[in-house]
């Protein structure tokens, strides 16, 4: 009977510790980031140009639910399937500068990044987080944002890509790389 309490008292300790911590993490975006630099932030991602219809579905098909779920939703279906798939609003805070400062370690850096992509996901949606972090991310040294990635490797505009070339760039940004995106003039393209 001692045991069963004792392990009680031990599982509601660690529950407690990490309500507490899951809110202060929640509420801890001051600590590293000014309310100015964040409404310019959320309105950089807000403005981002919108991607064409057909790269969601196909986003949402190599990561379903991701630009309808919450980064909580994300984590908890994570810890569940051992399947986590980082939410354009973590993507974003992650490739910010906000979240990542001289001298910051990667624990740091990444505590920083859940905490604004938490704070992000109040004001903008999953989609527009995406579309903020395809014009930012750095495919390599050379190449950043989608549309110069689009021009580089196909030699058209996002919006002319076809189908197996958006399936590329979402393919790309897995595994970034200057190797060339493999040739595929022989295959059938619908």
């Amino acid at each position: 009977m001692k045991l069963k309490k004792g392990v009680l008292k031990v599982t509601i300790g660690i529950l407690l510790i990490g309500i507490l911590g899951y809110y202060y993490l929640r509420n801890s975006w001051e600590n590293f980031i000014t309310e100015k630099e964040l409404t310019e932030f959320v309105t950089k991602v807000k403005i981002a140009g919108e991607l064409p219809e057909k790269f969601y579905q196909m986003y949402e098909e190599e990561h379903p639910n991701v630009l309808t779920n919450s980064l909580n939703q994300q984590i908890r279906t994570g810890l569940f399937s051992n399947n986590f798939t980082k939410s354009p609003s973590l993507l974003a805070a992650m490739i910010s500068d906000k979240s990542r400062r001289d001298n910051d370690s990667t624990r740091i850096s990444n505590r920083k990044a859940y905490t604004l992509a938490w704070k992000l996901e109040e004001e903008a949606t999953q989609k527009e987080c995406l579309n903020w972090v395809l014009e930012n991310y750095k495919f390599d040294l050379y190449i950043h944002g989608v549309h110069e990635l689009a021009n580089f490797y196909f030699k058209k505009s996002v919006a002319e890509l076809n189908d197996r070339e958006l399936s590329d760039i979402i393919a790309l940004m897995k595994k970034p790389s200057i190797v060339n995106v493999p040739d595929r003039s022989n295959e059938d393209l619908h």
